[in-house]
C-alpha cells in the first residue's frame, strides 16, 4: 500500500520516485526497498509526509484521507511574535553573521522544495 500512494503522489507532482527521494535525502537503495514492498522508518515517513503536504497515516494506507489532521494545540509563537524576534536576534548580528544568517536561510530554503500538491 506504500508504495501505491508513494508512486501516485509523485506522479501527481509530475515527478519520478528516485527524484523526490534525492531530494530528500534518500538513496535509490532505499527508493528500490520500498518498491519490493518495505516501508520508511519514522523520520523518512515524517519528510515525505511533510514533502506532500499528506498525512503519515495517507502514505501507509491506514486512512482514505489525504488530508493532515487540524489540532486545537496553540502554536508556540504567532507569526508575528516569531518575525518580531528574528528581528531582534538580527539586530545583535555584525556583517559576518548576517552573511552566514543569508547563507544558512537559503541553504534551507533549498531544502524546503515541496511538491505543494493539493487535492482538488
Amino acid at each position: 500500500m506504500f508504495w501505491e500512494r508513494f508512486y501516485g503522489l509523485c506522479q501527481k507532482c509530475g515527478k519520478k520516485p528516485n527524484p523526490v527521494g534525492k531530494e530528500i535525502g534518500l538513496s535509490s537503495g532505499i527508493i528500490s526497498k520500498w518498491k519490493a514492498g518495505g516501508i520508511p522508518n519514522g523520520e523518512t515517513l515524517m519528510k515525505l509526509s511533510r514533502y506532500f503536504h499528506v498525512s503519515t497515516d495517507y502514505l501507509l494506507g491506514l486512512s482514505p484521507s489525504m488530508k493532515i489532521e487540524e489540532t486545537d494545540e496553540e502554536p508556540l509563537f504567532s507569526s508575528g511574535d516569531l518575525e518580531a524576534q528574528i528581528r531582534e536576534n538580527m539586530k545583535k548580528l555584525n556583517n559576518a553573521g548576517l552573511a552566514n544568517m543569508a547563507d544558512y536561510s537559503d541553504y534551507l530554503a533549498s531544502k524546503l522544495k515541496y511538491c505543494n500538491y493539493k487535492e482538488k
